[in-house]
């Protein structure tokens, strides 16, 4: 099957950064705000019930914040995307339908996710890394909101669109099958690398800490733009 520029620099590059950003957010979520997740909404289900059933119920108010504002977003960024039409398709040879065009919805989402991730990163900086009390919850909502925003993006992309906050699934594929999986494989170490690279300015430069995810997901985001609708290769 071909498959057309624009879904090549999906694969090499665009859903990688978007990983990325997501591994930096995830990363400094559990780090600086809580020990709760902003992308991985399964580990909050569990978090919130170890809160609950321990008998602590205070510990359960960071993870229903973060489902709340992940719900939230997929939700909002769904129906969104619907109305604005879902992705468009340029079917290549042989019906290949591997080279879908994004559609206009799934570009507002993803620019709203890099202006909310700008916003953490500002916010960040101005506490000089250490962000606490109603600070924290206003910052896990904000990015759990983004990480909605992205999520819903990838399951409106369309063919060309993958799991770029939740990688249970991917880590299997890729357990069960490795010999495909070499572009969920480029996903999964761009997670990896995020996370490791917010882990470590986290440590060495905390007021910088937050600036990783908005670079990763502009970058994504302009490198999504500039591809274009784009025929196959010959």
């Amino acid at each position: 099957m071909l498959k057309t520029r624009a879904a090549r620099l999906s694969d090499v590059a665009v859903l990688p950064l978007l990983a990325a950003a997501a591994g930096a957010v995830d990363a400094l979520a559990f780090i600086a705000l809580g020990h709760v997740f902003a992308g991985v909404m399964t580990g909050n289900l569990i978090l919130m019930a170890i809160g609950l059933g321990s008998g602590s119920p205070g510990d359960a108010v960071y993870p229903l914040v973060a489902l709340a504002g992940f719900g939230l977003a997929v939700v909002i960024a769904g129906r969104f995307c619907r109305t604005r039409g879902g992705a468009r398709t340029d079917v290549g040879p042989a019906g290949d339908e591997s080279g879908a065009d994004w559609s206009r919805g799934v570009f507002v989402c993803l620019t709203v996710e890099v202006a909310f991730l700008a916003a953490v990163g500002v916010a960040w900086a101005a506490v000089g890394g250490h962000p606490d009390g109603d600070g924290r919850a206003a910052l896990i909502a904000v990015l759990s909101v983004a990480m909605g925003l992205q999520t819903a993006a990838m399951f409106a992309a369309g063919p060309t669109g993958a799991p770029t906050t939740y990688f249970t699934g991917t880590l299997s594929s890729l357990l069960t099958d490795p010999s495909g999986g070499r572009p969920a494989g480029s996903r999964l170490a761009a997670l990896l690398a995020g996370a490791v690279g917010a882990a470590a300015l986290r440590t060495w430069a905390p007021a910088w800490a937050a600036l990783p995810p908005p670079l990763c997901a502009a970058g994504a985001l302009a490198l999504a733009l500039s591809a274009g609708p784009r025929g196959p290769d010959p």
